[in-house]
């Protein structure tokens, strides 16, 4: 196993403002943006779901969901990179800035001309065009989250906060204008694809500024790596959440994919806050365990793995019996027993989010055990998903998530045990 190229010596060490903890004021503003807009998405979709009935809009969650990946393949690790990379370059930002400028814009180019060549040769009103529509979206969403942690790398904090709020305007624009309009799912989806698209270009400017021209190949190589490294987990994770919508549409099950929807909707005010909290000190934290010794993180990683596998997937055993018993009993709601189910395992979630970020966040080797760990995560759900979601619809694609989530700790503490460490091995 080869490690990826380190960085010069002379980048190595803290680099600017975003290498610094953020401050209590900054962190509140910061995590309020990105919880208004979570939540204005929950709020826009319970009452899009009151305005178009439940067939119309499970097809637009089914949509929705199926399209989350292309939010991640579109960023793929370009924002954890960079949070991860800029901070500890002294010389070399620029050319750092403009590597992950390049990359994010050459990837959402990819996506967007495929999916806009499919499109225009759709019909209006054809039930595919919202499904194109809502690839567009979440390829230009993920673009946004790159520009916004480029601009957070760069100490450009503000700019993370206005676009926030602004994308939670668009969204409760576009809900009060279907309610008035009366729109259907296409037409909703088409008002914040384009509201996205103009907040995207809002950025470039600024970036294009902090870049550096000429890119050095041995700076653009480990970035590149890392990104790629970085992004398979999330890359798994969203790959199985639109997996596991495909193979809920597919099943007799069908109509819970709005359910669904809703749960994923809800527990993102969770988790993506959670996850944006751990980015926030990414810098610092990437900088601190440059410091640790390898031997004594192994130690350490050994020891919770296993406890965090075991405990989890008993956990999520009795989750799933307890709330299956509570739906078939009318005790709650099919939609409360997803969510209901979900929030259990949150803790799980949070568990192995917490353990991944440090594994990334450490040297090369362990960012390189848990990004294989995520394919086996991967692997795991979906062949769970093909047995538990026709058997148990939404619930079943729950607990599958969940038990992905475990097969990557147990992957990753078997590589850890067994991999061989380079005889240097440096973070990248």
């Amino acid at each position: 196993m080869t490690a990826a190229a380190p960085a010069p010596a002379r980048d190595r060490g803290a680099g600017g403002p975003a290498s610094r903890r953020p401050t209590a004021g900054l962190l509140a503003s910061l995590l309020a943006g990105r919880a208004a807009f979570r939540l204005a998405l929950l709020g826009a979709n319970t009452a899009l779901l009151a305005s178009w009935g439940q067939g119309p809009y499970a097809r637009y969650a089914g949509a929705m969901g199926t399209a989350q990946v292309l939010t991640t393949l579109t960023s793929l690790g370009i924002e954890k990179s960079a949070l991860k990379l800029v901070p500890r370059a002294r010389r070399t930002g620029g050319q750092l800035i403009t590597v992950f400028l390049t990359s994010a814009l050459a990837l959402t180019g990819a996506v967007v001309l495929g999916l806009g060549c499919a499109a225009a040769f759709v019909p209006a009103g054809d039930h595919r065009l919202p499904v194109l529509l809502a690839g567009l979206y979440a390829a230009l969403l993920g673009l946004n989250t790159v520009l916004v942690g480029l601009c957070r790398a760069l100490g450009r904090n503000r700019a993370d906060i206005a676009n926030f709020a602004a994308l939670s305007l668009i969204v409760v624009a576009g809900t009060g204008l279907t309610a008035l309009l009366g729109w259907g799912p296409a037409a909703f989806i088409g008002w914040i694809l384009g509201g996205t698209a103009l907040l995207d270009l809002a950025h470039l400017p600024a970036l294009y500024r902090a870049a550096a021209r000429p890119v050095r190949r041995r700076v653009a190589v480990p970035a590149v790596t890392t990104s790629l490294l970085m992004a398979s987990g999330d890359v798994a994770a969203s790959g199985t959440v639109s997996l596991l919508f495909t193979l809920l549409a597919a099943s007799r099950h069908h109509e819970q994919s709005g359910h669904l929807y809703l749960m994923v909707l809800a527990s993102s005010v969770l988790l993506n806050g959670f996850g944006y909290l751990l980015r926030l000190f990414q810098p610092h934290v990437s900088l601190t365990l440059r410091a640790a010794a390898d031997a004594r993180l192994d130690r350490r990683f050994l020891r919770r793995l296993p406890r965090v596998a075991v405990a989890g997937a008993l956990w999520t055993a009795a989750a799933l019996a307890l709330t299956r018993h509570a739906a078939q009993g009318g005790l709650v709601s099919p939609p409360v027993a997803v969510l209901l189910l979900y929030l259990l395992c949150v803790p799980l979630f949070f568990a192995v989010g917490s353990l991944n970020y440090l594994l990334e966040n450490a040297t090369t080797r362990t960012l390189r055990i848990t990004a294989a760990g995520s394919v086996a995560g991967l692997l795991c759900a979906v062949l769970l998903g093909l047995v538990l979601v026709p058997a148990y619809g939404a619930l079943g694609a729950v607990a599958a998530l969940a038990a992905g989530e475990i097969a990557h700790v147990l992957a990753a503490r078997l590589l850890l045990r067994t991999a061989p460490e380079p005889a240097a091995a440096p973070a990248p």
